[in-house]
């Protein structure tokens, strides 16, 4: 049985206007179903940072025939062939990194504020144009940097942001902003029937939203990306620097790796392509110029009850099997190492009929 998988990409050091898009696929064939670029707009960015910061799509969450696809600020609202109905926007939209829905909950990373967000659903099926929400009552926010427990034990300054009602959506673009002491990347956030929890990519920990408390510590999720809790308690997340995905189990506070990402055929053969000094450059050396172009930028995860998807850079999925982590193939979209994967998000069993869908676009298997 086919299914349907979206991604959105990000490509560094393009254009904003060009800086990535979203994709519809069929998988395992690999075909392009539909596709669009994702433009932050209203309002719109002239971003200096040459890394992803604005470009692109984002988190991507499905609910029945509707499609959330995040860019910097805003929720795009989409059918499943892409068309856009709406777009929901906050003033502490800043910087989008993940999202993901739980029990009619939609849960926002808002990366650049170190911030995480919750807003029921209906808020946003109720948009029927761009908005920012009238009734704030209804969003809720979590400001870990405003805690002093937390900032005491990640040994970080105790950070508050005292303009929340402000329009906040431009004012972290700045290059350096990423890089200050107190700042978390908050990256990505995920619920079970235990309580919310979000991936602290700078420190390497998962943080406990209710209570607010840190349930994990490790350097292997020091840059990593994506928490997707597949049962109560226990989470996958991509080690990126790593290239691994581990398994954390969230109650006894302890990280497994399962797979190592950069020993597939896909992997071995984009290490084949490039090369040896120009791969140990961009894996190892902090003081290469451009290091937003890595081979093997590993980002992106999505599940359903057979398959396991990752994303990498360059742009391409990779399938493995649920029950033994075994490499099943992958769809490269790009030979483009500044063209990485950001969102990931399957959907099953299809609503449409295969015969109906679509074909804008050949595979392009590995």
């Amino acid at each position: 049985m086919s299914l349907d998988l979206f991604c959105t990409t990000v490509i560094r050091h393009a254009p904003v206007s060009a800086g990535g898009e979203v994709l519809r696929l069929e998988w395992p064939l690999g075909r392009v179903l539909a596709r669009r670029p994702v433009i932050p707009q209203s309002p719109s960015i002239d971003d200096p940072n040459p890394r992803g910061n604005s470009r692109g799509g984002r988190g991507l969450a499905i609910c029945d025939d509707m499609l959330i696809v995040a860019s910097y600020h805003s929720l795009e609202i989409c059918d499943w062939n892409l068309q856009k109905r709406s777009i929901f926007s906050d003033g502490n939209f800043v910087g989008i990194h993940e999202i993901s829905l739980r029990d009619e909950r939609l849960f926002v990373a808002c990366t650049a504020i170190n911030a995480a967000a919750q807003l029921p659903l209906d808020m946003i099926r109720q948009v029927t144009i761009w908005m920012e929400p009238e009734d704030k009552r209804r969003l809720r926010y979590w400001w870990p940097t405003e805690s002093e427990a937390i900032c005491h034990a990640l040994r970080i300054p105790l950070t508050s942001y005292e303009a929340k009602e402000a329009d906040n959506r431009l004012r972290y673009l700045d290059l350096h902003n990423r890089g200050k002491s107190g700042h978390l990347h908050l990256n990505a956030i995920d619920a079970d029937t235990r309580g919310t929890y979000a991936l602290l990519n700078k420190p390497g920990a998962i943080l406990q939203l209710d209570p607010l408390r840190i349930v994990l510590h490790h350097p292997l999720l020091e840059g990593a990306h994506n928490l997707r809790i597949h049962e109560p308690g226990r989470a996958y997340v991509v080690s990126t620097r790593v290239g691994a995905l581990v398994e954390c189990d969230l109650r006894l506070g302890t990280v497994k790796p399962l797979l190592n990402l950069n020993d597939t055929p896909f992997a071995r053969a984009v290490i084949a392509g490039s090369r040896p000094s120009l791969w140990y450059r961009f894996r190892r050396s902090p003081a290469v110029e451009d290091q937003s172009a890595k081979p093997l930028f590993w980002r992106g995860l999505a599940m359903n009850s057979e398959f396991l998807f990752v994303g990498t850079s360059p742009a391409a999925i990779l399938a493995f099997d649920r029950r033994n982590f075994s490499y099943c193939g992958a769809v490269v979209l790009s030979r483009n190492a500044r063209e990485i994967v950001h969102g990931l998000v399957v959907a099953e069993p299809s609503m449409r009929d295969s015969s109906s869908r679509p074909f804008i676009g050949p595979p392009r298997a590995c």
